[in-house]
């Protein structure tokens, strides 16, 4: 019998461990008996029914051919799936921005932009690649997909600027006409001014950030006079939920303002009460922009903290989290099945990025930087070898990832974090991340909570 490599064991109470496939998400508690026959590696001491369970569980397999032979199969069913995966597409109307935020990424990535000229024969033309991308995915997923399965992202800089008004209505026009469906990223500024636009069923949600209490906030995302952008923002939310729009507050966590979460937590959760379309989400910067990389979190350190401040604030609990093993840790305490993976986002499956300019990109870390580019649709339609270098970045083409039992959670990494304005040839590279730390803090945590 063999053992699969891509099992990790957390101990648990009472002596006991709890098993963990990182394949396919499975989690069974063992006795220490067991726990020290499997990491002895002593499997014929294993009872029979034992053995059934862990074959059924995928644990086990008679022999390294059988073993070998399931996960070239289940890498062929991911690539089948990920390659005909339902595209998703970003548009970028300028990158112009009214803010001045203390680690903006266009500075830090030197992002050149000219005057925004408002062409709407631009978009008419990026409707054109969108329609021909999806025409060229090859068959093959799950389940066919429609244009309403279609997902377009109106992003920037900053797309909700007074001056993009007209354009903003146009393309949210032409993506209802095509019956795709709408989502917006913006700072939240000037929202109150595209309320009418906005109001339409196209429109699935709109992020906005809120990076903390007032005087946390108004120290990070400023105009360029240094005036805070706080309360106008709260504002605009609140206009926005009387609109019925579903609302993502996401907040940029690092040193700077972990400790203010609990009076932002209770901030929310005082103002908009239980208001059902807002959701507020933790998200742990990974690079800090322009401001460098000193106020960047460990992950660990920095969930950890979050543990801390849940337990004493019990407001806090109105953020959802967003991990890196997050969903894998899901599938194991909410019963759901896991997804694995071969590749770790949709830059390198069926997202497309287009921007004002006539370039084409795959990653948005990316946008604006003519090292990661694509391809242009201005003035024809040209892709260059890095879409293929993109689509081909997986699980099975980096030598490193192919023997990382963590390689169907992680997926290669993202190979842009804290790129600074990198180089493509990090796609060469994956971008490692310590899942078994990161799997064990979470999962100890899950643990203690029942």
């Amino acid at each position: 019998m063999i053992l699969i490599k891509e099992i990790q064991f957390i101990k648990a109470d009472g002596g006991k461990y709890l098993l963990l496939n990182l394949i396919n998400g499975a989690a069974d508690l063992i006795s220490p008996q067991i726990y020290r026959q499997l990491s002895e590696n002593r499997l014929a001491d294993l009872e029979a029914a034992v053995v059934e369970t862990m074959k059924k569980r995928r644990y086990l397999f008679e022999n390294e051919s059988e073993y070998q032979d399931f996960l070239q199969k289940l890498d062929a069913k991911l690539e089948g799936l990920e390659k005909s995966s339902v595209p998703s597409f970003l548009i970028i109307p300028s990158y112009s921005c009214n803010l001045k935020c203390t680690y903006c990424y266009e500075r830090a990535y030197d992002i050149q932009h000219s005057p925004f000229q408002g062409r709407k024969d631009s978009i008419d033309r990026q409707f054109e690649v969108i329609a021909k991308i999806i025409g060229e995915i090859p068959p093959g997923g799950k389940t066919a997909f429609g244009n309403k399965d279609v997902k377009i992202t109106i992003m920037g800089g900053e797309p909700l600027l007074p001056g993009n008004r007209m354009l903003i209505g146009y393309i949210l026009n032409k993506i209802a006409a095509e019956g795709y469906r709408a989502n917006i990223v913006t700072n939240g500024v000037d929202i109150s001014a595209f309320i009418p636009e906005l109001n339409k069923e196209v429109v699935e949600h709109i992020q906005i950030t809120l990076d903390g209490p007032r005087k946390i906030h108004d120290r990070r995302r400023i105009f360029g006079n240094g005036a805070g952008s706080f309360d106008l923002i709260l504002a605009n939310i609140e206009k926005a939920l009387e609109m019925g729009i579903k609302i993502y507050l996401r907040v940029n966590v690092d040193k700077e303002n972990i400790d203010s979460l609990p009076e932002l937590a209770g901030l929310i959760t005082g103002h908009f009460k239980s208001a059902p379309n807002l959701h507020p989400y933790l998200y742990l910067m990974q690079d800090g922009g322009c401001s460098g990389e000193q106020n960047v979190l460990e992950e660990s350190v920095g969930i950890e903290t979050i543990f801390a401040l849940e337990k004493k604030f019990p407001q806090m609990a109105v953020f959802q989290k967003k991990y890196h093993p997050a969903g894998f840790i899901e599938a194991i305490f909410s019963n759901q099945p896991f997804q694995p993976s071969l590749r770790h986002c949709g830059a390198a499956r069926n997202q497309y990025i287009l921007d004002y300019k006539g370039n084409i990109y795959k990653c948005w870390h990316g946008v604006g930087n003519p090292d990661f580019s694509v391809g242009q649709f201005e003035p024809g339609l040209e892709f260059n070898e890095k879409k293929d270098q993109w689509l081909n970045r997986s699980i099975t083409s980096l030598e490193k990832c192919s023997a990382c039992k963590y390689r169907y959670i992680c997926g290669t990494g993202c190979p842009a974090a804290r790129h600074g304005g990198s180089a493509m040839s990090d796609l060469d590279r994956p971008n490692c991340v310590d899942y078994g730390k990161l799997i064990d803090i979470l999962v100890r945590e899950h643990l203690k909570q029942g």
